[in-house]
């Protein structure tokens, strides 16, 4: 005879499902809440952190353009030039302003021709392709850095900007002269309140500009922004410097961590025995991960620049940062070795090949895409580093870029606390350029390291 079976007392019996106690499925129940109310608990901070990371971007990237009235100096014509008259930039646009100066073609051609003037115009002018001008959109500028720059106006400045005029004339009304008076009219019954209308008052913006005045849209991030050296005048400031400073170091740092990580973590996976010495070492390498880069900066700045009497040079920003990233490097590199099955070992030992036969030809091969994007991701924290550079010679304003490992430097994250901390506001627009750049540095490295992930991946 079958026994047969009986739901205990208390017990909810479901046609499919698995007999459960009534107290069973108020907990089940109960887990279950909780589970959705903690999803919901970490998912809003998540979106408050991408939004907020989102907006600030956003008004960053705003700022690197903005509205400009400018009074050019007597070094230029004033005039503006359509894009189609010079569709590569460069030397045509200055032969252009030669021309509107007055000069005559063989001047222009004299001018051209000669090394020091040209040396003198990339000094202290600059070719910018404004974005709109009175006359028309998209048209060739050669600014200088001796122009006066009257208003700097933020994108969606404009309306305030003339909310503030309106109200300075009106304070003195009496003693406005008839232009004035005008202006001050149109000014009153213009819409300077609308939310929607950040560029319909562009044609009123224009009319109060004053005599030899020009008004510019200008884009500060431009491919002149890269190819420019630095300057005290945010005009004509660039990041060329910077940029270079930033590849010497990080190409250094690449060539000093590169072996010497992977090379510690071949040893501590293949080689090191298993004793106190190995764990202690392993155990410090995990700590100095941890560290602050300000105690590797001050490290670098006793080691290298004094002890051994480096300087502070390209050299010794190198060497600071590679013992920075260096224990990140080795923690990755050992991860991906390991990650490689013990059985292509064996096996490779089961045909006779030597130890570094194996790992050079079996185990390196299939850990190279961990090994490779742990560097990439050491690296690109190591562009966005400040503290220990500045302690180890990174300056804020070099004239001219690097030309070996032993020159002085600095570097784009330098390069941008410099332009925050100068009195003049037109550098926040240079500074916000300065920090798309170095973002987008970022993202091509993290890019890189994604690709390289996917595309050296192993299923074992």
């Amino acid at each position: 005879m079958k026994a047969s079976l009986s739901a205990p007392a208390g017990a909810a019996r479901r046609p499919g499902k698995r007999l459960v106690s009534a107290e069973e499925a108020r907990r089940l129940a109960a887990r279950t809440r909780a589970g959705r109310i903690f999803a919901v608990v970490t998912f809003i901070p998540v979106v408050l952190a991408v939004a907020l990371v989102g907006v600030l971007l956003l008004d960053t990237l705003l700022d690197t353009v903005s509205w400009q009235i400018v009074e050019p100096s007597s070094s230029t014509s004033g005039e503006s030039f359509p894009w189609s008259a010079a569709p590569l930039g460069g030397r045509e646009v200055i032969r252009l302003d030669l021309a509107a100066q007055g000069e005559t073609p063989e001047d222009v051609q004299a001018f051209m021709n000669d090394p020091e003037e040209l040396r003198l115009f990339e000094a202290r002018g600059r070719i910018e392709l404004m974005w709109r001008t009175e006359d028309g959109p998209f048209r060739w500028v050669v600014t200088n850095s001796r122009d006066d720059s009257v208003a700097d106006i933020g994108l969606f400045g404009v309306n305030a900007y003339l909310s503030e005029l309106r109200g300075e004339l009106a304070e003195d009304v009496e003693d406005l002269d008839p232009a004035e008076g005008g202006l001050l009219g149109r000014l009153q019954g213009a819409d300077l309140d609308g939310l929607f209308n950040r560029f319909a008052n562009i044609g009123l913006l224009s009319s109060t500009l004053g005599e030899d005045q020009n008004l510019y849209l200008n884009p500060w991030l431009d491919l002149s922004f890269l190819t420019k050296n630095a300057s005290r005048t945010p005009v004509v400031a660039g990041l060329k410097v910077a940029l270079l400073g930033t590849l010497w170091v990080m190409g250094l740092v690449i060539l000093i961590t590169l072996p010497t990580g992977v090379g510690a973590a071949i040893y501590l996976e293949e080689y090191a025995p298993e004793n106190r010495f190995s764990r202690l070492l392993e155990l410090n390498i995990r700590n100095l991960a941890g560290v602050p880069s300000i105690v590797y900066g001050i490290l670098g700045l006793y080691v290298f620049v004094r002890l051994a009497q480096i300087g502070p040079t390209i050299l010794s920003a190198a060497l600071t940062l590679s013992l920075l990233v260096l224990p990140v490097v080795i923690i990755a590199a050992r991860e991906a070795i390991r990650a490689v099955p013990s059985t292509l070992r064996q096996a490779s030992y089961g045909l006779g090949a030597t130890k570094w036969q194996t790992v050079s030809e079996v185990v390196l091969p299939n850990a190279v895409g961990g090994i490779v994007t742990g560097v990439i991701l050491a690296i690109a924290r190591a562009i966005g580093e400040t503290a220990p550079l500045l302690l180890v010679g990174a300056v804020g304003f070099i004239a001219y870029p690097p030309n070996g490992p032993f020159s002085r430097y600095t570097v784009i994250p330098s390069q941008i606390y410099n332009w925050i901390a100068e009195n003049d506001v037109e550098f926040a627009h240079v500074a916000s350029a300065g920090i798309i750049v170095l973002l987008a540095l970022l993202f091509v490295l993290y890019g890189v390291a994604f690709y390289l992930r996917r595309r050296f991946e192993r299923s074992w």
